[in-house]
């Protein structure tokens, strides 16, 4: 990575692997009455900040395409600062969160890596995750 792309990061990035759900955002069916299935992509994070990740997953998407995730991040609603938050009950679900990919990459011919950031999520569920990294790392480096 060069030191123009790390100067555009708002958020520190943590080689975290989470599990998750995709499928690509058909915004004319999002539209539509009647839904087609979309079907769904089993993927992991390789890294993740609060801003975005890089996936692993056994298909890429061209860049600018909208995605759905559905990713596994035990504890995230612990981390969020609201009233309710100390009344949390685990296990929290799953984050649900839309992406755009902003670029590809070659990884191996079996699996394939695809950068997204994360659009339309606000700042009390942005903050969680960016806290939640932070603590694990805290935790790792312990």
């Amino acid at each position: 990575m060069s030191s123009a792309e790390s100067e555009k990061r708002s958020y520190s990035r943590y080689f975290r692997s989470f599990n998750m759900t995709l499928h690509e955002v058909d915004l004319y069916e999002e539209l539509s009455l009647s839904r087609k299935k979309n079907s769904s992509l089993t993927a992991q994070t390789v890294n993740i900040s609060a801003g975005g990740a890089l996936i692993e997953s056994l298909k890429t998407f061209p860049e600018k395409t909208l995605l759905n995730l559905t990713i596994d991040m035990p504890e995230w609603e612990k981390y969020k600062n609201s009233f309710f938050s100390a009344r949390i009950v685990l296990p929290c679900p799953p984050m649900s969160v839309t992406a755009q990919v902003v670029r590809n990459e070659h990884a191996s011919s079996s699996s394939k890596r695809f950068a997204v950031k994360f659009v339309g999520m606000d700042d009390i569920r942005r903050k969680a995750i960016d806290n939640m990294l932070k603590d694990f790392a805290r935790r790792d480096n312990a």
